[in-house]
């Protein structure tokens, strides 16, 4: 009887699509929707505290480079954490990643939301809709994008992406020739203190180069590839980050933009290219916005996939659609946590500290795999095109824990800011991002007790690397 082949998904996405997937993972409602809420926290150096974000994720870059080099698979992130470290850690890993990626989907969902209705009342003041609507209408359609299959999804990804990379280039530009010299003084208005926070607010901004990984398995030529998409994601998304809100600070005055809220950029743009601004924003944060949750659904069930392929989930969440080869299971549970997430109603705010805490502790921990792939994966490990000797991954590891460290700190004790910035809040996002991982920890132990009642390892599952993912790192399949 021939054996049978593993179910693997299909390489379609070329270096072009792979940078416009990055760049729309890491682009999305917060450099709209958050700029005008951290512009009144920080004034005018709220475009320095963009750059100065672009830190943090540097050391991401380097480490990603050599992960998805090593393992350009489904799950990558999961399946480097549980081979390279150990079970444990690969399921409470598991578990950040999908509560960063949940939190930031809820928030860049509620982003379209409040962008979409404040361009309708450009034209029509009196329109409203209940904030539950449009969110849930929004991941409910890329998630029958992603759906219908692969293809589909990169040629939407590639025409937005193009759309937002433009429109954020128009308004830099033409609000830098209106700048005002006055409205960059002084540049720190409220403190230095206000603006390490919002620095680290603005780290979430970041988050989606971690997701890269776990969509590997359908890059083409992919650890030459996904390598490469990074730096040139990397560069493009600094530019956009910095130069949007120079662009919108320098122009409309930092006061002004906190006052004018999420449709800030969009209003200013109006002004300054009459008749054509609003579109061109409203376009450009369409863009950005749609091209954010299309990667991120994405992304979020390709690590269902690579759960099921090790058994901490049921295998029927690794079933791939018999003519579009796409996770229909995991897309389906995917949608229902982001519905469910949409329907708690918390602030903005409170998604991005959410997904900053789960980012940091999955950066962390991945850069120590990393530092120790050559050692426990050698095999993979040789055919990386781009190999790092060990003062750039020790580098890498050290310069990763500092920085994201750093901001886990700060996000815990922001967490404990009142509106006055005094820390007399309990943190109620802090305790809830905990009370996750303990379910996670809780699941994994239930999960391996009820598999070991069956017969199954799922320590030894998690230790092995399953055919599946073999099969997309073009290896041979284990015995």
């Amino acid at each position: 009887m021939a054996e049978q082949k593993p179910e693997v998904m299909k390489r379609t996405m070329g270096l072009f699509e792979a940078v416009a997937m990055i760049t729309g993972l890491v682009v999305g409602a917060s450099i709209f929707v958050l700029v005008p809420t951290m512009t009144g926290m920080a004034g005018p150096s709220v475009f320095l505290a963009y750059a100065a974000a672009a830190i943090p994720a540097i050391f991401v870059v380097l480490y990603e480079i050599q992960l998805t080099g090593t393992l350009p698979v489904t799950g990558a992130n999961f399946v480097t954490v549980t081979r390279v470290l150990n079970p444990f850690w690969g399921a409470v890993i598991s578990f950040s990643a999908v509560l960063a990626i949940i939190a930031s989907n809820i928030l860049v969902a509620v982003g379209f939301s409040q962008y979409l209705i404040a361009f309708i009342q450009t034209f029509n003041p009196a329109f409203s809709l209940h904030p539950w609507v449009l969110p849930i209408l929004i991941v409910a359609f890329f998630a029958l994008i992603n759906y219908l299959g692969v293809q589909i999804a990169n040629w939407i990804q590639a025409i937005l992406f193009v759309a937002f990379v433009l429109g954020m280039v128009i308004f830099s530009i033409v609000g830098t020739a209106n700048m005002n010299p006055a409205n960059l003084t002084p540049l720190f208005p409220n403190g230095i203190m206000m603006f390490v926070v919002v620095m680290v607010l603005a780290t979430f901004s970041w988050a989606g180069l971690v997701a890269l990984a776990d969509i590997g398995g359908e890059v083409k030529n992919p650890r030459r590839n996904l390598p490469l998409a990074l730096i040139i994601a990397f560069i493009i998304i600094v530019v956009l980050y910095t130069w949007q809100p120079f662009a919108l600070v320098a122009s409309m005055g930092w006061q002004e933009v906190a006052k004018a809220g999420s449709p800030a950029i969009m209003l200013q743009a109006g002004k300054l290219m009459p008749g054509v601004g609003i579109w061109i924003i409203f376009i450009a944060a369409m863009g950005a916005i749609l091209t954010t949750i299309n990667a991120l659904t994405m992304s979020c069930a390709r690590d269902l996939v690579a759960w099921a392929r090790d058994g901490l989930m049921p295998k029927a969440a690794a079933h791939l659609h018999p003519k579009f080869k796409t996770p229909d299971v995991a897309i389906l549970i995917v949608l229902i946590l982001e519905v469910l997430g949409i329907l708690v109603s918390a602030t903005i705010d409170k998604y991005a500290l959410a997904a900053v805490l789960a980012l940091c502790l999955i950066q962390i921990v991945s850069a120590y795999c990393i530092l120790r792939i050559p050692d426990k994966l050698p095999e993979l490990y040789k055919k990386a095109i781009f190999k790092f000797n060990g003062f750039w991954r020790w580098f890498t590891f050290l310069g990763t824990v500092i920085t994201s460290g750093f901001i886990l700190l700060m996000g815990i004790f922001l967490d404990t800011m009142d509106k006055e910035g005094n820390p007399s809040q309990v943190p109620y996002t802090v305790l809830v991002f905990i009370v996750v991982l303990v379910v996670g920890i809780i699941y994994y132990v239930i999960r391996k007790a009820y598999l070991k009642s069956k017969g199954i390892d799922l320590s030894a599952n998690l230790q092995k690397v399953a055919d599946a993912t073999l099969a997309e790192a073009e290896e041979k399949l284990s015995m």
